[in-house]
């Protein structure tokens, strides 16, 4: 029997979601609080750059099947992305080794952890000792930049998991951004005949069993037989939720709060000219220990365009801090990654955005991390309540792909074929 659904957010999930239960029959209806769809996949094109940069998600991590089967679908061009890995220390250049001393004792180690731990307390009991303080700071780093994660509460058992499946698998850049996919969505699911209200934050929740009252901002009521709640972790996570729920599910609230969520930092540099080529003539990635740790090009492409990355705790510390102040942080950090003046860089500079995802107040947050209580609360919340509330989003995703727009869009197509059972 068709059922009427609500969908709250157009984001991956969101949308993945609305496609698949609109092509069952299902009436279906997305709200969602910003005035695009997309999420945290966000294009932009702004004056003065050359090509549209991503201030969201960025790369396909692999040959991810739900992602790519959609773009191949679409007919939507990914390239490879090239470019070689550079480590800078101190002003010293190197190739990135992927293994530091003691990384195979490391891997040993992890083989005998048992019961879960975090990941300062298995450095700590195993590689105290002075001899391991650039393998400590190598997992440090990895974590903190790569995952997220605050290693005081990440669990070391999901790192060992994610480790243990690294196979250098290549990673893909979208032509023309992930705007394409989600045009590709929206209009999959217009087609099929979705309605989709934009600028329409959900304040309240009213529901019982086979019924759902969704109440707006602006006193608008939406109803339906179920709800997929496809908001991002860093919005459950508020001290005050941004949706109220009648009755309460206390449960779920706090299982949204075991899961660990990451802010993050983007900067999107681009420059008259590519001045790197002088340093690596096919250089992808930089890793250094400046304020922005991370940096990549558009290689092969040959777009003068910088990207910079602060993530997890660290990015925590420029919570509120200005654009024009953060676009400073950024330039330091080229003139110490690179040895040149700041003038010379500021002199280059033609086009700049800073996105911080943290104060986005439709995300609070990049994505998720595994604490040493997050396979637990994912366990709950992707048991729909009462047959009437459903949620999906990447946080509650468990595969190879965490922290993806992959992970995001398999949560949202798993809750729709749940959300597909008769009431």
């Amino acid at each position: 029997m068709a059922t009427s659904v609500l969908i709250i957010g157009a984001g991956a999930a969101g949308l993945m979601a609305a496609r698949e239960l609109s092509a069952r029959g299902h009436a279906v209806t997305i709200l969602e609080a910003r005035h695009r769809a997309g999420g945290r996949m966000h294009t932009l094109q702004p004056l003065g750059y050359s090509i549209p940069i991503e201030t969201g998600a960025e790369f396909i991590h692999g040959k991810l099947p739900i992602t790519l089967q959609l773009l191949e679908e679409a007919g939507i061009i990914y390239t490879p992305v090239g470019g070689r890995m550079v480590e800078v220390e101190k002003g010293r250049w190197q190739r990135q080794h992927n293994f530091v001393d003691g990384w195979d004792t490391l891997m040993e180690r992890l083989q005998d952890v048992k019961e879960d731990i975090t990941v300062r307390e298995f450095l700590n009991r195993y590689f105290a000792a002075d001899r391991y303080e650039a393998l400590r700071r190598s997992v440090k780093r990895f974590a903190e930049g790569y995952d997220g994660a605050d290693i005081d509460r990440a669990s070391v058992l999901s790192l060992r998991e994610e480790w243990e499946q690294e196979d250098e698998e290549e990673q893909y850049h979208i032509m023309g951004g992930y705007e394409k996919l989600t045009d590709y969505l929206l209009t999959q699911c217009v087609r099929q005949r979705c309605l989709l209200y934009f600028n329409t934050p959900v304040q309240e929740i009213r529901w019982q069993q086979g019924t759902v009252e969704a109440v707006a901002s602006d006193g608008r009521v939406f109803m339906a037989n179920k709800v997929i709640l496809t908001l991002p972790l860093g919005l459950w996570q508020q001290e005050s939720s941004s949706i109220r729920f009648l009755p309460a599910i206390k449960d779920q609230m706090e299982a949204f709060r075991q899961i660990g969520f990451s802010p993050v930092i983007k900067a999107s540099l681009e420059f008259k000219q590519a001045f790197w080529l002088e340093y690596e003539k096919e250089l992808g990635f930089v890793f250094s220990e400046e304020i922005f740790p991370t940096w990549w090009t558009q290689h092969p492409h040959p777009a003068p365009l910088l990207t910079g990355w602060i993530n997890g705790p660290q990015a925590i510390s420029f919570t509120q801090t200005s654009p024009e102040k953060m676009l400073q942080y950024a330039l330091y950090s080229l003139a110490g990654i690179f040895g040149l003046p700041l003038i010379f860089l500021e002199q280059q500079l033609v086009a700049w955005q800073i996105t911080d995802w943290g104060t986005d107040p439709w995300a609070r947050g990049g994505y998720s991390w595994d604490t040493l209580t997050s396979k637990a609360a994912r366990q709950l919340l992707q048991q729909p309540v009462a047959n009437t509330l459903y949620f999906a989003g990447e946080a509650l995703y468990e595969g190879a792909s965490p922290g993806t727009v992959e992970a995001a869009l398999a949560s949202g197509l798993a809750a729709a074929r749940r959300a597909c059972d008769p009431l």
